[in-house]
């Protein structure tokens, strides 16, 4: 008898946590967010970034890229740069070199940064080492160390969120493509450029633009069927809405090489409060590097 009382307890058990189980779920389920879909997330996102779209005065000043650095022979032999980018366009270029290391470097949002910032050490530390993953800063860093090694320009680029509250941001790259006259965004820690309705590669500001004004664009993947733009972004929805979030203004720092310099330069839009030392124009950001 007693393990029939067992058996019957045990029964009564499992019923009163399905009953409360289905009560949770039809509480949730019966709730409503005023964000039920992707659609309105970015009609949310792309609001923000049009009521910021116009940048404020700055400074026009020209960065420096430099590529005389003497760790750059170490990490182009070490890790076979030049035959990995291979031949074409500056953009062509990086693209392969994007599309190689980007698997390969584990990422870790909650990374520490206690490796020195350059692309030999982080290398070291972190590739093909799922154990010791990285953030995108980091990797941004990595993927510009081996632009400016092959004497491409390239800069890091904070793309940065419109809630003070939101301290989750993002760092890309972006280099000059001297056959399309501007300059490109490279996404290495979601291995993706982006791209426009005919396909051209863009830059960060102008997909900045294009969020704000609604006009298409979509990320990419090295590799990926471009035939169906539209089938892409809506693949690539949750990384799209990821960087729409993270464009309402930007850091850049006034000098590229091994390492990062202390200088920072910010791209604020001028309803923003605009309490910064260095504050840089639009055109500075726009403008041809050489």
């Amino acid at each position: 008898m007693k393990y029939l009382g067992k058996i019957v307890t045990a029964v009564i058990s499992v019923i009163a946590a399905a009953s409360i189980a289905l009560n949770v779920y039809l509480l949730f389920s019966q709730s409503k967010s005023y964000l039920e879909s992707p659609e309105q997330i970015y009609i949310m996102e792309s609001g923000i970034l049009k009521n910021s779209l116009e940048f404020a005065e700055g400074e026009n000043i020209k960065f420096q890229y430099v590529f005389d650095n003497g760790e750059y022979s170490q990490l182009m032999s070490d890790y076979n740069i030049s035959e990995i980018a291979g031949e074409g366009t500056e953009f062509e270029k990086v693209l392969n070199l994007m599309n190689e290391f980007a698997p390969r470097l584990h990422h870790e949002s909650n990374y520490d940064n206690h490796i020195e910032m350059n692309a030999i050490s982080l290398l070291e530390y972190s590739l093909d080492n799922k154990n010791q993953g990285i953030n995108c800063r980091n990797k941004a860093q990595i993927l510009n160390e081996m632009c400016l090694a092959l004497g491409i320009y390239s800069r890091k680029v904070w793309i940065m969120p419109n809630s003070g509250y939101d301290n989750d941001c993002h760092v890309v790259n972006e280099v000059w493509d001297s056959s399309l006259n501007k300059w490109v965004m490279l996404d290495i820690t979601n291995n993706q450029y982006w791209v426009d309705e005919n396909g051209t590669p863009l830059s960060v500001i102008e997909i900045r633009q294009r969020g704000a004004l609604q006009e298409f664009c979509t990320p990419v993947v090295p590799g990926e069927d471009t035939a169906d733009l539209d089938a892409l972004k809506e693949k690539h929805i949750s990384e799209f809405l990821y960087i729409m979030k993270n464009m309402v203004y930007m850091q850049y720092l006034d000098v590229y090489t091994v390492g990062e310099d202390s200088t920072v330069y910010i791209l604020v839009p001028e309803n923003m409060n605009t309490d910064y030392e260095h504050i840089v124009s639009e055109s500075a950001c726009l403008s041809s590097p050489y």
